[in-house]
């Protein structure tokens, strides 16, 4: 599918951040559509100046105000027009991040099919009654759904595919106003359209200008969700089916599989907590792992996919003894959600697992040399469990690298309750060269940095190579290594796992540093990914049930010849 981006932004009298507004986007490099609705003469000279000087800048305008909702579709009537597929909608009021437009895209470009909806992250500006009043209409949205697949309904900052839009247009008049942010996702969502959640900053500017009437648009979104609510009812056969088949993606690539869960059934947890200490807060965790479980039908199918391939390809192990059935699946899931609390203790100071690391005193030498390193992980065991242990023993620069569009509400939370959490993470959309210069000087300080290699992330654009694991080739990204190469830095590899109710912590030398001569890259490639895949393989034949990737891993990719019989190892 061809993806050619915009941008849509509606105008209505922003005050003094529309100028800043502009010169954020226009700096972006993407075709900007801007319509304005009915602003004032000084608006308005202001917008014509703007689109004398930028040829980017389509502008159009109505004499009247017609509404947020209005200006937006008139946008992508004038986007599609031009051809193009996809319209990012930014408000004008200088709230939103513009550096988020790159991420947005990035997605957009690997996700063509879904609607990338942005989720708040906000600062301290933001006012208490805005931020909490959401929760109403968050609930709502979770009803009318039937799912927690959106993540924010409320935020104007969202990539529309917009030949999805017109459909829904085509047949559906969607509110003009402030309520139309939250009617087209519940419309798009009712109409099959993937949601991809992923985070965006939010500030509120102290010279911005809100026209959010807190009495007529509050009203405005009762009688939208009293519609919405109506229109669930009807649809109700259709949404429950699409539930029960577990409502899984077109295709299985972990991007496009949504975290489970809200941020408030996060804050129950803590207050869980808070009050009943961590017994009540494991007691919980069983519960909510046995409801995953039963309602979670993609995620059984990838934990029986892998353990039935590990059996096949290592089996019999001492963990798992005979052919894997629903009870090891079920004992799969929960150990997962089991890892979560171990992280959440970790950072609350209150965990009570012991910590085995035979090599500690070569990591600790490592950290205090000055000389950076890169530690080469993967979604097996609970890494996070150094970063707590680091924060407790007062080791410095521990930095984990992460994609920001996963686990944002469990991040955003312990980030709340425990600063320190939120301290060494840095977020990476796409490995381009702003982020490898971030990089380079965390390492250049003498800093750690801590990647995990086993998915390929949605900005990868296919770069990735077939590997052999566990008795068939999957994809593996190339961007750890190739960062490796880049970096130059020494390379080891890092694994935290846990064994009879003790967390043990692996740490061996890959690399003085990895080298990818430029005539024989691909093949250097291959040999250090067959490397980094032999030792996952290792590490999954050991604790078979700590390897978290919960989708279709191996997808369509061609069967290797039954590998030769292998001892058990311990």
């Amino acid at each position: 599918m061809i993806f050619r981006p915009c941008l849509v932004v509606p105008v209505y009298n922003p005050g003094p951040t529309l100028g800043r507004a502009l010169d954020g986007l226009l700096a972006c490099g993407h075709p900007l559509f801007v319509h304005d609705d009915g602003s004032d003469e000084a608006t308005r000279l202001e917008l014509e100046d703007a689109a004398a000087v930028h040829p980017d800048l389509r502008l159009s305008r109505w004499p009247e105000n017609r509404g947020k909702g209005a200006a937006v579709v008139e946008g992508f009537r004038r986007a599609q027009a031009e051809g193009f597929t996809h319209a990012l909608q930014v408000d004008a009021d200088g709230q939103h991040d513009v550096g988020a437009i790159a991420a947005f895209l990035a997605l957009g470009e690997a996700r063509p099919e879904a609607v990338i909806a942005g989720v708040p992250v906000y600062d301290t500006s933001v006012p208490a009654a805005r931020k909490y009043g959401r929760w109403f209409t968050h609930a709502w949205v979770w009803l009318e759904t039937l799912s927690f697949d959106i993540g924010d309904s409320l935020c104007g900052f969202r990539l529309y595919p917009l030949e999805a839009m017109a459909r829904i247009l085509a047949h559906t008049a969607l509110p003009a106003r402030m309520d139309f942010d939250t009617a087209a996702i519940v419309r798009l969502h009712w109409a099959g359209v993937p949601v991809v959640n992923a985070p965006v900053r939010v500030v509120y500017p102290v010279d911005g200008v809100s026209h959010f009437h807190l009495i007529r648009d509050n009203l405005r979104l009762t009688r939208l969700h009293t519609l919405l609510v109506l229109g669930m009812l009807r649809r109700l056969p259709a949404l429950a089916a699409r539930r029960l088949r577990g409502n899984a993606p077109r295709d299985h690539q972990w991007t496009k599989i949504q975290e489970r869960g809200t941020a408030l059934g996060l804050r129950t947890a803590h207050l869980i907590f808070q009050l009943t200490g961590a017994r009540g807060l494991r007691w919980l965790t069983e519960v909510l792992a046995a409801y995953f479980f039963l309602t979670g039908r993609a995620a059984r199918q990838a934990s029986g996919q892998y353990l039935d391939r590990l059996f096949r390809h290592a089996g019999p192990l001492p963990d798992l003894p005979t052919k894997p059935g629903i009870r090891a699946r079920y004992r799969h899931i929960r150990t997962f959600a089991l890892s979560y609390v171990d992280r959440f203790l970790a950072w609350m100071d209150a965990s009570d697992a012991e910590l085995v690391f035979p090599e500690e005193q070569a990591f600790q030498t490592l950290i205090h040399s000055g000389r950076g390193a890169l530690f080469l992980s993967a979604h097996l065991g609970n890494l996070d469990m150094l970063r707590g242990l680091g924060a407790s023993r007062g080791i410095p620069g521990l930095n984990a690298v992460i994609y920001s569009e996963h686990v944002i509400r469990f991040q955003e939370l312990l980030g709340r309750i425990n600063p320190g959490y939120t301290s060494n993470l840095i977020h990476v959309a796409e490995a381009g060269p702003e982020t490898v210069l971030l990089l380079e000087e965390r390492i250049a300080r003498g800093e750690s940095l801590f990647i995990v290699g086993d998915r390929p992330p949605a900005s990868e654009n296919g770069r990735t190579l077939d590997i052999p694991f566990l008795g068939r080739e999957a994809a593996f990204p190339i961007g750890p290594l190739f960062l490796a190469h880049l970096l130059q830095c020494p390379v080891y590899l890092f694994f935290c796992v846990k064994k009879g109710g003790r967390y043990h912590i692996h740490m061996e030398p890959f690399a003085d540093r990895v080298d990818l001569p430029r005539k024989r890259r691909e093949a250097a490639l291959r040999s250090w990914l067959g490397r980094y895949v032999q030792a996952v393989e290792a590490r999954c034949r050991e604790t078979p049930f700590q390897w978290f990737n919960f989708y279709d891993f191996w997808g369509e990719a061609r069967s290797l010849p039954p590998p030769p019989p292998t001892a058990p190892t311990a």
